[in-house]
């Protein structure tokens, strides 16, 4: 009993420590848009300059995602992610001391690449360190912190920017992920997936062979493409790309299509988020009692997708609507510890840095595409297209689901 209270006290440990810095990962996008008018004025800058900021954010992160992935699966967990929010945490900061915006424009994109570190050091510890039997109420408060840090974010930027000004918001924000990066470097026997040890005995058994290193990254290499890992992408490229469109688009959509007021749109879209964030938590216990079975995407994907189509086919009352949005926001969150309970069973041991990494590089990808394509879908008269390709994308990730689930024990034979 007492070795059993000593595991789940460890376990807890290690979620909270990591979900912390999850948490920072996802406040950090959402720095710049509650204070956006203020640094456009600091800086003379247009508003498309300032949202280049973002876009240099997004694919440094996206660019740097795989390539974090090996090193994590390299050189272990703890050492990328201490680095990774090292350098963000400094980069942030920095900020605040710039003179000129192309100093902003550096070091933001700087940021982009080291918050890169998050998904494949966190999934990668967790995945090793917590009790199996607890890994999908892991994943779940994983995320649950990442959605809080973006509702996080407005109201701490705004705060500190009235109470003093932008720059400080910056330095205060980016020396929180400084601190914290320092004490997890002390947490070396907590934070620690033995993927060190298991890498530098691959390495020499390579090395001893034919002198190089190069087989190691060729069968990292074959792992990420093999058609398990393939499928899961695709998952995650469908999911991003189906409930990005809704979330950035939908009060815009709903006014073009419906007139809808602008306090009812956004009022559905926080039932959304909020509920996105409920489900999370309830998938979590629901992932640890079932695993990851088809019959839950079946139920979320197919009432999801079928939900967000009914919204932009029909105008509906704003209580009505708060409802399917609300739904529709609580069955996705509802499959994401699933999604990642699925990940782990199609990912050998040792390897979930790189795969996740990879996996996360098409999410951005992803996230950076359908701004621009949905807004094109706006400014030639199509908004109704925004809700039925969102509807198509959720629904169709019910197919990669399937494949990779049915496909899930042949990977790790393989392995």
């Amino acid at each position: 009993m007492a070795r059993i209270a000593v595991s789940t006290l460890r376990d807890v440990k290690v979620i909270g420590l990591l979900s912390f810095g999850h948490l920072l990962s996802h406040f950090y996008f959402m720095l710049l848009p509650p204070i956006m008018p203020l640094v456009r004025a600091e800086f003379s800058a247009s508003y498309l300059e300032v949202g280049l900021l973002m876009t240099a954010y997004a694919l440094a992160g996206a660019l740097a995602q795989t390539p974090t992935g090996f090193l994590v699966d390299r050189i272990g967990g703890r050492p990328v992610l201490v680095w990774g929010l090292l350098i963000e945490g400094l980069s942030i900061s920095g900020i605040g001391f710039t003179s000129d915006f192309w100093q902003v424009f550096v070091l933001y994109a700087i940021g982009g690449a080291a918050n890169a570190v998050f998904h494949p050091a966190d999934y990668a510890i967790m995945s090793a360190s917590v009790g199996r039997e607890r890994l999908g109420r892991a994943y779940s408060v994983h995320l649950f912190s990442g959605n809080l840090g973006f509702a996080l974010a407005p109201p701490v930027m705004s705060f500190l920017a009235v109470q003093w000004n932008w720059r400080i918001g910056f330095v205060v924000v980016g020396a929180v992920a400084a601190l914290l990066a320092l004490y997890m470097w002390t947490q070396g026997m907590l934070l620690d997936d033995g993927a060190a040890d298991r890498a530098a005995r691959a390495w020499k058994k390579q090395q001893d062979k034919d002198g190089s290193g190069r087989g190691d990254v060729l069968s990292g290499l074959r792992l990420l493409f093999s058609f398990p890992i393939l499928m899961c992408l695709g998952f995650f490229m469908m999911m991003t790309l189906g409930f990005t469109g809704v979330r950035s688009y939908f009060v815009a959509t709903l006014d073009m299509m419906f007139h809808t007021p602008n306090i009812v749109a956004n009022a559905a879209l926080s039932g959304f988020l909020t509920f996105s964030a409920i489900g999370i938590l309830a998938g979590g216990v629901l992932a640890d009692r079932i695993g990851p079975r088809v019959s839950t995407a079946v139920v979320t994907l197919v009432v999801a997708g079928a939900s967000i189509a009914l919204v932009g086919a029909v105008p509906l009352s704003s209580a009505l609507l708060m409802v399917v949005m609300s739904v529709s926001g609580f069955l996705q969150g509802l499959l994401m510890p699933t999604r990642d309970l699925l990940i782990r069973s199609v990912t050998p041991d040792g390897s979930m840095g790189k795969v996740m990494g990879f996996l996360s590089t098409g999410m951005m990808v992803s996230a950076a595409v359908v701004p621009a394509v949905f807004g094109w879908l706006l400014d030639v008269g199509r908004p109704g297209w925004v809700f039925w390709l969102s509807a198509f994308f959720v629904s169709g990730a019910l197919l990669t689901f399937t494949t990779a689930r049915a496909r899930s024990g042949a990977l790790g034979k393989e392995a």
